[in-house]
This record gives C-alpha cells, sequence and structure tokens, in this order.
C-alpha cells in the first residue's frame, strides 16, 4: 500500500517534468549594431542587402554601409540629396537608390547623382523605392509611382488615365516575374507591361498598405493596418493580434532560410512558421519595440531595423 501511495506522489511529479522538456525556448542568437559601433545614427528607417553582401542601411540622418566588418557612412555634404532617408534598394549594376522626403538619390561607382521635381519626378516624397530585373528603379510617391528608363522619368498616376488604384503609394516590391506591386491607401495595385490588376481595395483597414513582400513561394504578403494579409494567388488570409501577431499594423516583412516569415511592428517582432508564432520585443532582447525594417542575409539572419536603437540581427536556429 505504502509502495502504490509513492507512486502515485512520483509519477505526477514525472509527468510535469516530461511536459516540461516539452516546452523548448527557441535557439536563438543575437547581435546587436549602434551608432558607437559606427553606424550613422539609431533612428533607422529601413535595410537593404546588395548582392555582394554589404547592407545599406537608410537613417533619419543619412545613409551607412556596412561590409560585415567596416562601417561608412554618408549625407549630404557627400552628396545625398537630404539627410533623411527613407528606403533604400540595391540594383545589380551595383546602383543604390535612396528615397528621401526631398527626392532620390543614386550612389554608382563612387558617384552620387539626385533626382527631383526639378529634373523629373512628379513629387518629391519619396515613400519606398524597389529595382527591377532591368536596374530601373520604382519609386512609391505622395502622387503615384515614378520609374526611370534611363533616361527619363515615367509617372503612373491614377488621374493620368492609369488603372492605379490611388496615388498615395506607400510601399513597392517587385516579384521574380517583374510584376511591380504598389500598396497605397486604399489597396494594392499589380502592373506589368501596361496590365493592372487591383487588390484588397473593399476591406478599410487590410487596404491601407503600408509593406507588400513576395516570397519564395510566390506568395504576397500585405503588411496593413489590420494586421497582415497572405495572398496566395487565389484567396485572402488576414491575420492580427487575435493569431498571434504582436500588433495590427505591420511596417516590415521578411523571410528567412527556413521559410519562416517575420513581420515588424510597433511592438515588436512576429515570427511565424505556418503554424506557430512567437514575438520578441524588449522583455526578450529586441533593443527596441518599434520595429521599422526587415532584411535578411545571405546566411539567412534577419537584420531588424527599429526607430530609435538601431539594429539587431536575429537568428534563429529552432522556433
Amino acid at each position: 500500500m505504502k509502495t502504490l501511495r509513492l507512486l502515485l506522489l512520483i509519477i505526477p511529479l514525472f509527468l510535469q517534468q516530461c511536459e516540461k522538456k516539452e516546452v523548448l525556448e527557441p535557439d536563438v542568437a543575437w547581435t546587436y549594431y549602434a551608432a558607437k559601433d559606427g553606424l550613422v545614427s539609431n533612428n533607422v528607417n529601413d535595410l537593404a542587402f546588395g548582392a555582394d553582401g554589404v547592407l545599406w542601411v537608410a537613417t533619419e540622418f543619412g545613409v551607412s554601409r556596412f561590409d560585415g566588418q567596416n562601417w561608412q557612412s554618408f549625407n549630404a555634404p557627400q552628396g545625398l540629396i537630404h539627410h533623411e532617408v527613407t528606403s533604400v534598394a540595391v540594383a545589380g549594376d551595383n546602383s543604390v537608390w535612396f528615397g528621401t522626403p526631398f527626392g532620390l538619390s543614386r550612389f554608382r561607382n563612387g558617384a552620387w547623382q539626385n533626382y527631383s521635381t526639378s529634373n523629373g519626378l512628379a513629387y518629391n516624397y519619396i515613400y519606398d523605392v524597389a529595382v527591377d530585373s532591368d536596374n530601373r528603379p520604382w519609386a512609391a510617391t505622395g502622387l503615384g509611382v515614378n520609374y526611370f528608363d534611363g533616361q527619363n522619368w515615367i509617372h503612373l498616376q491614377k488621374q493620368n488615365g492609369s488603372a492605379l488604384v490611388h496615388n498615395i503609394v506607400r510601399s513597392v516590391a517587385v516579384d521574380n516575374e517583374q510584376y511591380k506591386w504598389f500598396g497605397t491607401e486604399f489597396g494594392v495595385s499589380r502592373y506589368r507591361s501596361g496590365s493592372w490588376q487591383t487588390f484588397l481595395a473593399n476591406d478599410n483597414q487590410a487596404s491601407f498598405v503600408v509593406s507588400v513582400y513576395p516570397d519564395k513561394l510566390s506568395r504576397l504578403w500585405f503588411g496593413n493596418l489590420a494586421g497582415v494579409t497572405l495572398y496566395n494567388g487565389q484567396n485572402y488570409i488576414t491575420y492580427t493580434m487575435n493569431d498571434g501577431l504582436a500588433f495590427n499594423r505591420v511596417n516590415a516583412i521578411a523571410e528567412d532560410k527556413d521559410n519562416r516569415m517575420y513581420f515588424g511592428t510597433p511592438n515588436g517582432l512576429s515570427v511565424f512558421d505556418g503554424s506557430k508564432w512567437r514575438t520578441f520585443n524588449t522583455g526578450n532582447k529586441l533593443p527596441d519595440n518599434w520595429v521599422t525594417s526587415l532584411a535578411a542575409d545571405n546566411q539567412g539572419r534577419i537584420w531588424i531595423g527599429t526607430k530609435s536603437r538601431g539594429i539587431a540581427v536575429i537568428n534563429i536556429k529552432r522556433l
């Protein structure tokens, strides 16, 4: 009888221990970079990697270049059109394009070229910039989309007869089939070779799109004011805080080598592997909850730009 009682006491304790072992913490490594390390400013707006693995960082007070060992920074005295840089994109011809509230700057082979309404742009405030396979920049502006054909700036604006759903364009992305995706305050427009298609225009919160990301599986992710919406070519699925997202505004989206999706919000970073969610914030090693930008390097690590605390690099081996 004593043996039975002892077993009844021991077995629940043993099961509790087994349950604790099954709840594994993720295997995560962190690295941090800030102004003290050479970054021009801790107020990061955007991140982009070139094919050479060099990181370009757009900040409130200039741009920085990081080759993995050394930092180099540029500002208006070096040729940048304005010190506040909203976005950055790296082209295959080694051109780096920077969007600002006062136009665009291109840096190539050590030389700067600036563009504004005085030499071809339709609007100076650039929210986002992306490049296509022909190395053409596509700029999301407060007055439609501008792209550069090598000689002239071409304007795509709703009032000019194009099918752009709205002229305030917050984000732009180019997918593997060279479709251009424009996230606006009233839906998403897709464009290629003169052909247009509209998405999400009838959903009030989801239609305000601030980030667009084509993933490796040819799906589209739209970060908006309702959360993040997945479009698989036929159907939409919107994920919100109720599903595990840190906040219902998604500023930035990225993907690691294991096809896990990362969502930067004003309240932390959320990671989604297709079934499980995990959020990182200042309580578990993220330096700042306001995530402005994300980029994946050639090792599959995710670089996280923050509003006031520089850059964090997260390497998740197991979620």
